[in-house]
């Protein structure tokens, strides 16, 4: 496969910008006591092990193939998106909306927008592997 280094790094880039957006949102009260220059260096930081982790498993999963890669990166955008709707639920739905919805419609809403944003993500991972099947 051609260029295998370069669609690792930039399968590991992305997800460890949305890791990155994940542990921001998870430690949401912790960094708000922490001054701008702390948390872009912590994020900095969060950003180069991440990508650094990810790096590794994602070379070492591509051993075992394409199909491997793609089911190990699913698995990473299905549980950060799935994070993620729970936090935008809390946080931006009630706000935006004015409390008019029940919470479980609010948490439908959150979950249909964030699986459309982890499927259009794992569309870019089979596009840049260049994968024209999806399981052999």
């Amino acid at each position: 496969m051609e260029y295998l280094y370069t669609k690792i790094f930039i399968l590991s880039s992305v997800s460890s910008l949305l890791t990155v957006l994940f542990i921001n949102t998870r430690y949401y009260n912790i960094f708000k006591k922490f001054s701008k220059n702390k948390k872009i260096l912590i994020n900095l930081l969060s950003y180069f092990i991440s990508f650094c982790l990810l790096t590794v498993f994602n070379y070492q999963t591509s051993t075992l193939g394409l199909s491997s890669l793609v089911i190990f990166n699913a698995a990473i955008i299905t549980i950060i998106f799935f994070e993620l709707a729970i936090f935008l639920e809390k946080t931006f739905w009630d706000d935006f909306l004015g409390n008019s919805l029940p919470r479980s419609i609010n948490l439908l809403i959150s979950f249909v927008v964030m699986m459309n944003f982890g499927y259009f993500t794992l569309m870019f991972y089979i596009k840049v592997l260049g994968i024209n099947y999806f399981i052999s």
